[in-house]
């Protein structure tokens, strides 16, 4: 090994270092009784749906939920001019879900195209003023969930392509070329814009049972103020957990950790911290190649799935799958059927 690699394993181990320091030098968290309540409950769920919907799964694109990338903002606005989820039946989601054994649901409120399913007042940039379906899609998704008896988690992009003050970084899923030039970017305008939308979503949809946040991939300790977010969130709703989709590391204020069933388990990083054992597990994958809806997706075949729900099983963790919507609005009609085979099967071989 010569000088140069040497400095390099050190250069490495410092930036490793001074990460630890700053994510487990933040004050502890002591969750609320009934947080712990709800932690037992979904350590003990077999499954979860996640559900992938918004502008994108329109455009029928192989990178659907990704597809922003390719466009300017006002063509992508352009395309959401066409969005409509004239078919969405909430009752029918929460029902499908029910029947097909999943006790929980994961929706997409926001992703990183910074398009929302929801009301708001903070941005016209909803479904509310884009699209033929002007309706609160998650408004209605929770009332349902909540009459029928399955609990709701939302998913929260931290990225968003759209926002004005938002920057984006290569070390978060690549260059977005095309984002609107602003001289005068103020990414903490962002952060406060998400803040309050996390607020609507925790005060305006009754009982959330989790906050599922997903783009954060730089470990920049500094980009997002994560105790303060996670403070918000636990003074609106006590109970809510929080789900971070970043690699396997602990950052106080988190309720359970996920992991992509798709990549190999990080048991090395799983077994480098004590508390990561204390915490519920949740693996994620996607039923299909794709996380939105996608004509030519390929679909897992059922054995692949029942083989997948075993395996988190083992892992002793909680199993969140995925699947995109038809751009109608309807769940898809070949996830169902898959999965109702499923079932047969899992019941048949217990």
């Amino acid at each position: 090994m010569n000088k140069f690699d040497m400095r390099k394993i050190i250069t490495v181990f410092l930036l490793f270092y001074s990460f630890s320091l700053a994510v487990f030098a933040q004050p502890s968290y002591t969750p609320s009784k009934g947080n712990l309540k709800n932690r037992k409950w979904f350590e003990n769920t077999r499954l979860g749906l996640f559900i992938h919907f918004g502008v994108y799964t329109q455009l029928d694109d192989p990178d659907e939920a990704w597809a922003m990338r390719k466009y300017t903002v006002p063509q992508y606005e352009k395309f959401a001019g066409d969005f409509d989820a004239k078919n969405f039946n909430a009752k029918e989601w929460v029902s499908t879900a029910k029947q097909l054994g999943f006790k929980y649901i994961t929706v997409t409120t926001k992703h990183h195209d910074g398009f929302c399913l929801f009301d708001s007042k903070y941005t016209d940039w909803t479904i509310m003023h884009h699209g033929k379906y002007h309706h609160d899609i998650i408004k209605d998704l929770a009332n349902e969930c909540h009459k029928q008896g399955i609990k709701l988690w939302l998913y929260y992009s931290l990225l968003d392509w759209h926002h004005p003050d938002f920057v984006f970084r290569k070390d978060e899923g690549g260059t977005y070329t095309h984002q609107t030039p602003n001289l005068n970017r103020d990414e903490k305008k962002y952060i406060q814009y998400m803040e309050n939308q996390l607020t609507e979503l925790l005060t305006n949809y009754g009982t959330v049972a989790g906050i599922w946040f997903d783009g954060y991939w730089s470990k920049d300790t500094g980009r997002y103020p994560f105790r303060e977010i996670y403070g918000k969130i636990h003074q609106l709703q006590p109970s809510c957990m929080i789900i971070n989709n970043h690699d396997m590391f602990y950052i106080p204020g988190e309720d359970a950790m996920v992991y992509a069933l798709y990549d190999p388990f990080p048991q090395a990083a799983y077994d480098s911290d004590p508390r990561l054992k204390q915490m519920p597990l949740q693996a994620m994958d996607m039923s299909s190649n794709k996380w939105g809806y996608y004509s030519k997706q390929i679909y897992k075949p059922v054995d692949t799935l029942i083989s997948n729900i075993k395996k988190v099983e083992k892992q002793h963790a909680t199993f969140v799958l995925n699947t995109g919507p038809l751009p109608n609005g309807r769940i898809d009609p070949h996830f169902i059927d898959s999965m109702r085979k499923v079932n047969r099967l899992l019941i048949k071989n217990e």
